[in-house]
């Protein structure tokens, strides 16, 4: 089988050759690990006085910050290619770096949504982004945010669209690329407000929440049909919805704020023949059940850290969920050794991949993540992910 016959064999709930292997690499540490390349450190260029606003100007044109993005997400396509993966995540996101007073560099970055994220850079000099707060924590800079960012919106979705058409036109003859539409839109909507004031508004002014929600269900579908513009079958999306002992909110709730949006966004991947894959960290097992409802086809991260153990998730959802993930990247991809890697390959096959409907990957990305243990990772799956299952 090829790699893309074998992603959408387990898609299927059909057994493929072999349980199929999928790369959530795109830190800038992990690519340039793995390529043997020194990072740019853009970070101590911009503490210099004058080269750091030139290096602003610099990242705030489109074309130079489409050119970094996607140089940095085509080096994790080369790098998922090398270890031998079948499929590797792809994300786009747009960025502008501004002075701020706040943040411990002096910048920070503000996306298109009205998020800041902090800008840091590990040892190497490789570059860090973390969300760290609102811009728009009321009603009124809310409505002026989106108001100006307009034509942002629109740059960003013709963005979206070139980076993964040119991302699978590039490398589409070597590993399935999966695009992912992100960040979601519970991120989207809590995010730009902050959690404490998202949540006392949901009832406070509940009819300004629905306007909220509806805003940016339209725009992730929108961010969607342009992932999709690639032609690749499968499309990831998601909200990290869960938390380490489960949703944070409760179930009833997001069903009542966003249930209807989910189903808008499955039956319209579904509608253009596609599959839709639904990322969400955290303990998720409450919300297990809805997933099935609102209509996705698979979830991934199963965060064993969590407590989301594999066997236990497919015994709950049987074969109406794929499931994708499991592999610890707080420890096990960071210092586990090569026999612990293999005995984690073996229990995550073994719980999950009888019949198919299993992807082997990590649970996350992080920029700790050791590509020597991914290697293991890869060649253990090849080793006992032969079908029919032996382990």
């Amino acid at each position: 089988m090829t790699f893309k016959e074998r992603i959408l064999a387990a898609m299927n709930h059909e057994e493929p050759d072999q349980v199929p292997v999928m790369g959530l690499i795109m830190d800038p540490a992990t690519v340039n690990q793995i390529l043997e390349k020194k990072p740019a450190n853009f970070v101590g260029m911009l503490q210099k006085p004058v080269l750091g606003n030139q290096i602003k100007a610099l990242l705030n044109t489109n074309r130079f910050w489409n050119k970094m993005f996607y140089d940095n997400s085509a080096g994790a396509m080369q790098g998922a290619i090398k270890l031998g993966f079948d499929a590797n995540w792809t994300i786009y996101a747009l960025m502008k770096m501004n002075r701020d007073a706040q943040a411990s560099l002096g910048w920070s970055w503000y996306d298109p949504y009205g998020r800041v994220w902090d800008l840091g850079a590990d040892a190497d000099g490789n570059m860090t982004v973390n969300y760290s707060r609102a811009l728009c924590d009321t009603e009124e800079k809310w409505e002026a945010w989106v108001e100006k960012r307009a034509p942002l919106f629109e740059t960003m979705i013709r963005n979206i669209a070139s980076f993964h058409k040119k991302l699978v036109d590039n490398y589409g003859d070597r590993i399935y690329s999966i695009g992912y539409a992100a960040p979601g839109i519970f991120e989207n909507s809590w995010q730009p407000i902050g959690f404490v004031n998202f949540t006392r508004l949901v009832y406070q002014k509940p009819e300004f929440v629905k306007k909220v929600i509806s805003f940016h269900t339209d725009l992730y579908i929108r961010n969607l049909d342009a992932v999709m513009k690639s032609g690749v079958e499968v499309v990831l999306g998601g909200d990290d919805l869960g938390q380490k002992t489960g949703p944070l909110m409760r179930p009833d709730l997001i069903e009542k704020l966003y249930g209807e949006s989910y189903r808008r966004v499955a039956d319209f991947v579904h509608r253009q023949k596609r599959k839709f894959i639904f990322h969400s960290c955290g303990n998720i097992y409450a919300l297990l059940g809805k997933f099935i409802e609102w209509g996705f086809d698979g979830i991934i991260t199963l965060e064993p850290t969590e407590g989301m153990d594999l066997g236990k998730v497919r015994e709950k959802v049987g074969h109406k969920l794929v499931l994708i993930g499991n592999l610890d990247v707080s420890y096990l991809m960071v210092k586990g050794t090569q026999q612990e890697v293999e005995e984690a390959v073996k229990k995550a096959i073994h719980d999950a991949a009888r019949g198919g409907g299993y992807i082997l990957s990590t649970s996350h990305s992080h920029p700790t993540v050791d590509p020597i243990r991914l290697k293991w990772m890869v060649d253990a799956a090849h080793k006992y992910g032969r079908y029919p299952i032996a382990v």
